[in-house]
């Protein structure tokens, strides 16, 4: 940890503190405005697409090659392209009306509708107030949206689950009454997992109803949440990698997207050299803003790389075996563990992120606190259900008893929150018939 932290002005801890807080895009935009202010400032840009590459830096590994990989299906991957390129939920159903025989009103009032559509595909305004706002009547309005209907994804344009779901039953299981009538009429009790109740009900055995459900949990019940979803999405870019080797393991700092920062030797030479002394007042002020940012860059870096560091020491197990295996850590115990102030540790943590052998993870993610061994109850959890008899399912109390055997006290409404957490739904929904 850099000793000057504690030593740090007021002034200059402010700067620090709002840099630190940064994650690597808004620090990237904070050094181009500064860069257009300050004419001493130049920077040489980063390449666009470099990855986080370990292998620069180290000699090829087992931990390397999964980073070689990952940094390849990444490059491959379509969800980590730039956002701003990206088709969105709207172009695609804009450029299908391109397709039909449509008038001009028509096509109005189909575009008013898509821009209206939520980002999961459902039409949640009300018909009325679209004919009126679009100058058509209601029926018309109502024939409209039967158009947008036959659009692609399927389902769009539906205002509730149910008709979202018969939509696509419609349109590809057309023959299929049963999927049809439990969307339309049973989908509760459907969704309580109460199958041989919904098999009586429907005069049908059980065994068609198995089937019909299969059928209906096949179906997107958010048809515009690949599109709407997506648009929002930032691709996350690790501020820091945890790195294996034989013995121990190392941290690097993520700096590939950050530009590097230049002095400008014109201006610079007119600082020196310049007659005017007010010129000279500005450019030594530049200067000095320049040096200050520099220094902030600087303990931005140390201060990550020293709680990566403690990080790593703290939670060992997990960087051995995976989640399911963190230990109680606070950020009250890393502030006195590197003799800084809770605050910059809060500042360091905010919208960070840390790439290991077992995925990328916030930093927030490492600090827990309060309920004992969440993560480790929880993991627990998920095993003992993966191995449980679906026909007769554990209750939460079950878990409860199996947990208590294996020394852990849980009562049974933590494990409910807990299950619900993971999203593990209760016994009765996990029975299979």
């Amino acid at each position: 940890m850099n000793p000057n932290l504690k030593q740090t002005t007021s002034p200059k801890l402010t700067e620090f503190t709002a840099i630190l807080q940064m994650n690597l895009a808004e620090l990237h935009q904070h050094l181009q405005n500064l860069a257009l202010e300050n004419p001493l400032m130049d920077l040489e840009s980063a390449q666009a697409t470099q990855a986080f590459d370990t292998r620069k830096v180290y000699a090829p590994d087992d931990q390397n090659r999964v980073y070689a990989r990952q940094d390849r299906k990444d490059a491959l991957d379509p969800w980590n392209l730039d956002i701003s390129m990206r088709e969105t939920l709207s172009d695609t159903l804009m450029a299908q009306l391109g397709g039909l025989k449509l008038d001009t009103q028509q096509r109005r009032v189909l575009a008013y509708m898509i821009l209206n559509l939520e980002p999961t595909g459902y039409l949640e305004m009300d018909l009325a107030d679209i004919a009126q706002a679009t100058g058509v009547t209601p029926d018309e309005a109502e024939s409209l949206l039967c158009i947008l209907q036959t659009l692609e994804p399927d389902g769009i344009g539906a205002r509730s689950l149910p008709e979202c779901l018969a939509i696509q039953l419609k349109k590809n299981h057309p023959e299929d009454h049963t999927a049809l009538t439990i969307t339309q009429n049973y989908l509760e009790p459907f969704g309580k997992n109460q199958l041989p109740s919904l098999a009586k009900k429907l005069h049908v055995p059980l065994d068609e109803v198995l089937r019909a459900g299969r059928v209906i949990r096949s179906l997107n019940p958010r048809p515009g949440a690949a599109f709407g979803e997506r648009r929002y999405m930032q691709y996350i870019r690790p501020d820091l990698a945890v790195v294996k080797f034989q013995g121990y393991y190392d941290i690097l700092v993520n700096e590939s997207l950050l530009p590097t920062i230049r002095l400008n030797e014109e201006y610079l030479d007119m600082m020196k050299n310049s007659e005017s002394s007010e010129v000279t007042t500005y450019l030594n002020a530049q200067k000095r803003q320049l040096d200050r940012m520099s220094e902030c860059l600087e303990q931005r870096n140390q201060t990550l790389l020293a709680l990566g560091r403690l990080i790593v020491q703290k939670q060992q197990i997990f960087f051995q075996n995976g989640p399911g295996h963190l230990v109680s850590f606070s950020l009250a115990e890393a502030a006195a563990e590197l003799q800084i102030p809770e605050s910059v540790i809060r500042c360091a943590v905010k919208d960070k992120f840390l790439q290991c052998t077992f995925g990328i993870f916030p930093l927030s993610y490492f600090f827990v606190q309060g309920l004992e061994k969440k993560e480790s109850i929880q993991h627990k959890i998920r095993e003992i259900i993966a191995r449980e008899d679906k026909k007769h399912p554990l209750s939460d109390s079950s878990l409860a008893e199996i947990l208590a055997l294996e020394g852990l006290t849980v009562s049974r409404r933590l494990i409910a929150k807990y299950r619900n957490e993971i999203d593990i739904p209760e016994s009765g929904r996990r029975r299979e018939f």
